[in-house]
């Protein structure tokens, strides 16, 4: 089977679990893994599979692997980039060619659409390797350049949702397939539930304009003379204050928690404890949004149901019988759902947590999505 290298910006990214996920599922298929990124965190993590920086440790006596032909092909593909510097973008697609040829690497898998991307082509042409790349969110929708030529030059691109791959259609003629994240479900286990009495709830994520947390709050404002709840708000980001701030002016402190970031392995350990996971995604200011959502699933994964809205893959995860999808930034929408699911029994709260854990298990293994990705890199 093929050998195939990862392409990451850095490695490994506590928001970025579905990269890592991939690689160990991509790996279990049978193949040789490593990851290449331009920055590597250097953490007490071991992984079973090499990590490299690209640019470093460089054999230049490798040149000779670069044929005449991919010379051209990278040139072309350079010369018709806007969004890097071309000279930037040529030498370090080299370097990166001449570490993928002393690995003896077979496939080029890039995630994100921007440099990643673009270095992962330029080195595959460089070596007439077969080359890929998966994207996101914020690198399609609030960020992208060069698109276009970016699919026409990989041998196949990977969208994450369907509005995605449909856009990805009307902007090039490429191969464009579609494959959501994965969920490692054996990590993620079905756990029983206590009642209680009051609704526990969890937001998991960035504290960020397009995760929605703020919508959330102003919904339970609405709801805190009518529903006893308590919400552990996890995560960090650049709205922490103002959603302290948020929260105190509504009078709801002793309610809403904030438990700041936390490792992936109190996620799963501890996602099962909560009643219900509500993850009000929206669309930014400036175009960003989750696509693809691995946190909804994750959390359907260990039988906790989820309310979200109904944009992007979102839409894709969440059905009638495992939660509830709402219109984007509409907090009246949100706190009735939140509202209905209240007034839920607590044997009603199980069938919907089971009905979450069998769509997670049936439709987004990761075993299963890394199995179809890599006869993808099989047949190129």
């Amino acid at each position: 089977m093929k050998k195939v290298a990862f392409i990451a910006p850095t490695y490994p990214v506590l928001s970025e679990t579905f990269i890592q996920t991939e690689v160990e599922s991509i790996k279990a298929c049978g193949h040789e893994v490593m990851v290449f990124a331009f920055d590597i965190n250097t953490s007490k993590q071991r992984f079973q599979y090499d990590l490299a920086e690209i640019g470093q440790g460089v054999d230049w006596n490798l040149w000779t692997r670069i044929s005449q032909g991919g010379l051209l092909q990278a040139m072309h593909f350079v010369l018709g980039q806007v969004g890097l510097p071309k000279r930037s973008l040529f030498y370090y697609g080299l370097k990166l060619a001449l570490q993928l040829a002393e690995k003896k690497v077979d496939h080029v898998h890039a995630h994100f659409a921007q440099h990643t991307a673009a270095h992962a082509i330029v080195a595959a042409k460089l070596l007439n390797i077969s080359c890929s790349f998966v994207a996101h969110g914020h690198d399609v929708y609030e960020a992208a350049f060069d698109i276009k030529n970016k699919i026409e030059a990989s041998d196949f691109v990977v969208a994450v949702c369907r509005d995605m791959l449909n856009d990805f259609d009307n902007v090039a003629h490429g191969n464009v397939k579609l494959l959501h994240c994965g969920v490692t479900t054996n990590k993620f286990i079905l756990r029983g539930k206590k009642p209680s009495s009051h609704l526990r709830l969890v937001f998991l994520g960035r504290l960020v304009e397009q995760k929605g947390v703020h919508h959330l709050i102003e919904a339970l404002a609405s709801l805190k003379d009518r529903v006893e709840f308590q919400l552990d708000i996890v995560g960090t980001g650049d709205m922490k204050e103002d959603l302290i701030k948020q929260v105190s002016e509504h009078g709801l402190s002793k309610r809403v928690t904030f438990l700041g970031a936390k490792p992936h392995d109190w996620v799963k350990e501890h996602l099962a404890d909560y009643d219900c996971l509500v993850a009000p995604f929206c669309f930014s200011k400036t175009g960003c949004v989750d696509t693809g959502p691995l946190v909804l699933k994750e959390a359907m994964a260990v039988g906790t149901p989820v309310i979200t809205t109904n944009i992007m893959g979102c839409k894709e995860i969440v059905t009638p019988e495992t939660g509830y999808l709402v219109d984007e930034q509409n907090v009246q929408q949100l706190a009735t759902s939140l509202a209905q699911f209240a007034r839920l029994t607590f044997q009603e709260r199980l069938n919907m947590g089971y009905h979450a854990h069998k769509r997670v298990v049936d439709s987004f293994n990761a075993y299963v999505q890394a199995k179809r990705l890599s006869g993808w890199i099989e047949s190129v």
